[in-house]
């Protein structure tokens, strides 16, 4: 892959998220069944996503570790998401877009999980 030019002439990197996001809602039609807009929804609350596995999980550095002082910052991140979530499947782009791909959207983009080494005990 290369670097690419986004809309506002600002270079995007070949492995971003964004690039990552766009290709895979090439993959799934999605624009076939939403706005420019509902897009960005859908980004933003795929990206904070990302941000919950990486706090939940402890990928975000510290050794893999997750103390109990950054707990106000999982929350944080946490809540993000559920708005973005929120916003994002309460727009009306998304009430004509068929079941499979609602499912579709749910397990590749705002699949957030903790893995069973880091449930509390």
């Amino acid at each position: 892959m290369h670097d690419d030019v986004n809309r506002f002439g600002r270079v995007v990197p070949a492995q971003s998220f964004k690039r990552r996001f766009a290709v895979i809602a090439d993959r799934l039609t999605l624009k076939c069944w939403l706005s420019e807009v509902d897009l960005a929804r859908l980004c933003k609350a795929a990206f904070c996503a990302a941000l919950c596995n990486i706090c939940f999980n402890g990928l975000g550095g510290c050794g893999g570790k997750i103390g109990s002082s950054r707990e106000t910052n999982r929350l944080e991140v946490e809540r993000g998401f559920m708005a973005a979530c929120a916003d994002f499947w309460q727009s009306t782009g998304t009430q004509k877009i068929p079941e499979d791909i609602k499912a579709s959207i749910c397990r590749i983009f705002l699949n957030v999980f903790v893995s069973e080494e880091n449930l509390a005990t």
